[in-house]
This record gives structure tokens, C-alpha cells and sequence, in this order.
């Protein structure tokens, strides 16, 4: 009887007595640590926009960037000032590629670049513009500059500026 059951443990695939042994390690255990509510000064509740501007200083901020000054200031401001803090202070959508520091990097705030498309066509085009003084009906008398498009499509575009009298 012993032999029987000395024979159907060592067949089994499951260890004995819920003891694993495997050379695999385990799997790292994350910790999510909540970030610390910041300790503001009283002058940053009392005037949010201001310590935004003074912090976002280049004084004060040196090499940061600009838009992670705003993103970690304004951030700060709506964990301490929460639904009191500005809707013009209140992070942009247009940082939305910012995400919020862990522990392991001191609470560092982490943005990646924003998508930046050109125009497809040049927006400024080269003219050759003449400026000419026209005398009104009215007696004034008003400059009249007509341009001409430097390139394949010649345009005839016309300003007129007037400097003695009124439109």
C-alpha cells in the first residue's frame, strides 16, 4: 500500500503539498506610490496666475522647458486647489502628451514632443508692388499701391491707404 502511494506522487505533475519549485524569478512587484500633495506657499493660492508666472520664469525654471514649467506648476495648482483652480490654469489639452512622474524619477514630469504639420503651400509670396497718390473726390488724397505676384500666376491685388481725411 505504501509502494502504491510512494508510486502516485512521484507520477503526479503538481508538486507535493503546494510547493512549487521552478527556476523562473518571480515577477517584479510594482508599486504604485500616490504622488504627495504639494506644499504651495500661500501667495500661490491666492494668486494662481502669478506663481505660475514667477515659477515659469526663465530665472527660475533655467533649462526646463516652458511647457513643462506650465504642465508641473499647473499640475500642482489643481492637486492642491482642485475644482477652485482656473480654467485658464487648468492643464491644456494641447499637453496632453505629458504624463506625470513616479517615484523613480523624482516626480519629474515626462512630455513627448507635439505633432507639428507645415503648410503645404508657402503662405508669404515675393511682389512687386508701386505705390501711387490719388486725389479723392472728396479732396483728400489717398496712396494707392498695386502689387503684382513674383511667379507663374500674376495677380493684380490693390490697397489703398489714406492719409489725410477720413474713409
Amino acid at each position: 500500500m505504501l509502494a502504491l502511494i510512494a508510486t502516485i506522487l512521484l507520477i503526479q505533475d503538481a508538486p507535493v503539498f503546494g510547493i512549487i519549485l521552478s527556476d523562473d524569478p518571480e515577477p517584479p512587484v510594482e508599486q504604485v506610490v500616490e504622488r504627495p500633495k504639494p506644499n504651495l506657499p500661500a501667495h500661490a493660492l491666492s494668486d494662481p496666475f502669478g506663481y505660475e508666472r514667477s515659477q515659469c520664469s526663465p530665472y527660475i525654471r533655467k533649462d526646463e522647458p516652458i511647457e513643462h514649467c506650465q504642465v508641473r506648476v499647473r499640475s500642482d495648482l489643481l492637486a492642491v486647489l482642485g475644482d477652485d483652480l482656473p480654467s485658464a490654469l487648468r492643464p491644456a489639452k494641447s499637453l496632453e502628451n505629458c504624463i506625470p512622474g513616479t517615484a523613480e524619477n523624482n516626480y519629474q514630469i515626462v512630455c513627448n514632443p507635439r505633432q507639428m504639420t507645415l503648410p503645404s503651400q508657402p503662405i508669404v509670396q515675393d511682389r512687386h508692388c508701386v505705390n501711387r497718390p490719388e486725389r479723392m473726390a472728396n479732396g483728400t488724397i489717398a496712396v494707392s499701391t498695386q502689387c503684382t505676384p513674383i511667379g507663374p500666376e500674376p495677380d493684380k491685388q490693390e490697397r489703398r491707404i489714406v492719409i489725410f481725411g477720413n474713409d
